[in-house]
Formats: C-alpha cells, structure tokens, sequence
C-alpha cells in the first residue's frame, strides 16, 4: 500500500487504523461516562453497571466518582487509561505519518492519566480529554490535505463509531443510512474492494460486516505490489 509516495507494510497500515478506533472508542465511552455519571448520582445508581454491562463488562463501584474512577483507571480490559495507552503504542510506531499537533495532543491525554492515577476524577477533568480526543480527531478528520494515512485513521474512527453505536444504543437504523461512507473509504484505500450493501437486521451479522471491512481493505497482495513498484 502506498502512503504519500512510501510503501507501508500491513502492519503499518493496521496501526493507523487501530489508532483511529482507539482514540474514536476513548472519545466515545468518555462521553458516556459523563452521562453516565449524571445518572448515577441521584437518578440510577446502577446505571453504570448497565452502560458497561453492553459491552460485556462488571464494573462496580461505591459512588458516582468512584464509578468514573473505575471508567478511567478499572483493572477490567478497556479502562480509559488502557485505551489510550494503546491508541500511543499504534502512534508512536506511525509517528513519521501523523501530524504533530495530533501526536502531542495524545501524549498529553497520556500523561494527564498517569500523573492522575491516584486522585479523584471529576466530570471536568474528563471533558478535557474529551474535547483533546475531539481534537485529535478533527485533525486527522479534516478535508484539507487528505492522506492515505489519514484515510486509514478515519476508517478505523469510522468502523469504531458504528461499532459502539451498535452495542451501546442496538439501533441499527442509526448506521445504515451512513453504510456508503465507510464502503466509500474503503474504495479509497483499496481499489479492489468491492461494496457490500447490508441488508440484515442481526445485529450480530452487522458487527461481523463492519470489523471483517479491515481485511478486505489492507490486503497482504496490495501492501505487497506496493513495495515493489516502489522499488522501481
């Protein structure tokens, strides 16, 4: 696959896709904790336990700050902190394509988190992140200077956002009519896809659709002819 005239490998191609789910999941459960949080303290009390049990996840927690506590820092597989330290891992190996506002903006997120592991979280320490998170996003989302790179990024952003609408709200509806845009992505990225026009309404069949995309795209024989015509 080529990338601003430089052959990526698959591996390459998959980080930049992977750090765009990353940082669009981080944005995403963030704002549902905040909303979350609302809830928790004099509506539901186990509206938390709720929003993570869609996502197959026991959370527990003793109050609405611990709740966000535990949405950061949970030792469960998918904490805030663990999102964001896998969006960096993805960044730092991709870091020659990104731009550096978008790199240091997610080192910042980072390193907020660390130093804050052992105090109290508030809703306004997470709008913060939120908005950096949005901010990474808009800039990797911008429709000036288009890249490949960018492109993968924003694939990733936009199989993630289906994803997460899917299991958190179960509306199917609320993605279909948006389907063409990661079929138009694809076709971008990959000239040799085909679009696929999803008539189910299995929700289950749907998730398998939107994160089976990715292997119909980066392909071991695109990224290969790739590499060798840019030997040439």
């Amino acid at each position: 696959m080529i990338l601003n005239g430089i052959a990526i490998s698959i591996n390459t191609a998959e980080r930049l896709y992977w750090f765009g789910r990353y940082v669009q999941r981080a944005e995403t459960m963030l704002k549902e904790l905040v909303n979350s949080y609302d809830y928790v303290i004099d509506r539901d009390f186990e509206d938390g336990q709720k929003l993570y049990a869609k996502l197959g996840v026991e959370i527990e927690y003793t109050n609405a700050l611990d709740f966000l506590k535990q949405g950061v820092y949970g030792t469960y597989g998918g904490s805030i902190e663990q999102i964001i330290s896998w969006a960096r891992e993805n960044a730092i190996e991709t870091r020659h394509l990104l731009d550096e506002r978008g790199f240091a903006t997610l080192n910042k997120i980072y390193n907020q988190l660390v130093a804050g592991r052992n105090s109290a979280v508030s809703p306004s320490n997470l709008e913060e992140i939120i908005d950096n998170c949005s901010l990474i996003l808009g800039i990797f989302s911008s429709e000036l200077d288009r890249t490949r790179a960018y492109q993968l990024i924003r694939f990733g952003q936009q199989i993630e956002r289906f994803d997460l609408i899917l299991r958190l709200y179960g509306e199917i509806e609320m993605v279909t009519a948006d389907i063409d845009v990661i079929n138009t992505i694809a076709r971008q990225l990959n000239r040799h896809y085909r679009p696929i026009n999803v008539t189910t309404s299995d929700i289950g069949k749907f998730l398998v659709f939107l994160n089976g995309v990715v292997d119909r795209v980066i392909q071991k024989e695109t990224c290969s002819s790739a590499s060798l015509q840019s030997q040439r």
